[in-house]
């Protein structure tokens, strides 16, 4: 297992950012499309020029091809030519293992991936989510120091991109990786710490279950899939900017800045006048946006958001005064810097 640190400086792309990996680990580097996560992988394999990279302690080479290691990107860039067993035993080969020897590996890869009897298929007689996974093997097979999986799920239904996501955590158990997505599912699934990049930079890092949990930042609570309102304390509650209490537990003394983490399915939706309910507390807001997701559609305030059933967010227009219920009770934590 192997350590990594990276600084990465690729100003042509807008890209500034230091990664570490821990020894073993998983790191998740989380953030929208175009905040410079491919580049940062690029630049961390030597394919991109503007990486400062060590390994273990030591410089890693110059040379991509001597760095070992693995970068899947997101196209799988599977060998037409090449029959799937000889893609997952290129990487044996370029070791100098036999080929015999380097294809019964192949065999073992595909048989730990699912795809057990499909060696000698072409890449082009593949699902998507069969293609991805013979990617998975390919670069595993040829026993990277660290392993980066660029949107290892991107453009997978929903069923091939759960069964890739298991496979994937189980997977990298032991690895040296950097993963990256925008999407917060992989990161519960897969990190054990993360890495919030926005626009070419990084926001905030920690445990995974501190930054997913606890995000100090509103970008990172929204790549997090949260609902994230800071105040301050007074009294066992946390005031907000416009003057609403919210009563929580736990949290930092009178007087210092707070917040509280919520999931947006557990925030309530309501219009017309200011409704009343003994377990929620209030907040007057407009709707700033609305943005489908899968089954729900997540209503987007000002000051907070929820997400709500389709029939509930055809009732609302941009701007539209509502009000969103807030539970009592959730969990506050300090606030600093």
């Amino acid at each position: 297992m192997t350590a990594l640190a990276a600084d990465v400086r690729v100003p042509a792309r807008g890209v500034d950012a230091s990664l570490e990996v821990a020894p073993g680990r998983t790191l998740v580097l989380l953030g929208p499309n175009g905040s410079g996560k491919s580049t940062a992988l690029e630049a961390v394999a030597g394919i991109v020029p503007g990486a400062a990279v060590t390994l273990d302690g030591a410089a890693a080479p110059r040379a991509a091809r001597d760095r070992r290691i693995g970068l899947l990107s997101q196209d799988d860039a599977l060998f037409p030519a090449m029959s799937v067993r000889d893609n997952v035993a290129f990487g044996p080969r370029s070791r100098g293992v036999a080929r015999a020897e380097a294809r019964a590996e192949a065999d073992a890869w595909l048989a730990r991936v699912g795809l057990s009897g499909l060696g000698d298929r072409r890449p082009r007689e593949l699902s998507g989510g069969q293609a991805r996974r013979v990617a998975i093997a390919r670069a595993l097979a040829a026993r990277p120091r660290v392993l980066l999986l660029d949107e290892p799920f991107a453009g997978l239904d929903v069923g091939a991109a759960s069964t890739v996501r298991g496979l994937v955590a189980g997977l990298l158990s032991g690895v040296t990786a950097i993963v990256t997505t925008h999407d917060a599912l992989d990161a519960h699934a897969l990190a054990d710490d993360v890495a919030v990049m926005e626009a070419g930079r990084i926001v905030e890092a920690g445990p995974a279950a501190e930054v997913l949990a606890r995000p100090r930042t509103a970008f990172a609570a929204r790549m997090a899939a949260r609902v994230l309102l800071e105040g301050t304390m007074r009294g066992g509650a946390l005031e907000l900017s416009g003057g609403t209490r919210v009563p929580v537990t736990g949290g930092p003394g009178a007087g210092a800045r707070a917040a509280i983490a919520l999931r947006p399915a557990a925030v309530t939706v309501s219009l017309g006048d200011a409704p009343r309910s003994p377990a929620l507390v209030w907040i007057a807001d407009e709707v700033a946006g609305l943005e489908p997701r899968g089954d729900e559609v997540r209503v987007q305030g000002t000051v907070c958001a929820a997400d709500v059933d389709p029939a509930v967010a055809g009732a609302l227009a941009a701007r539209a005064p509502v009000w969103f219920g807030v539970p009592r009770g959730e969990a506050a934590y300090a606030l600093t810097g």
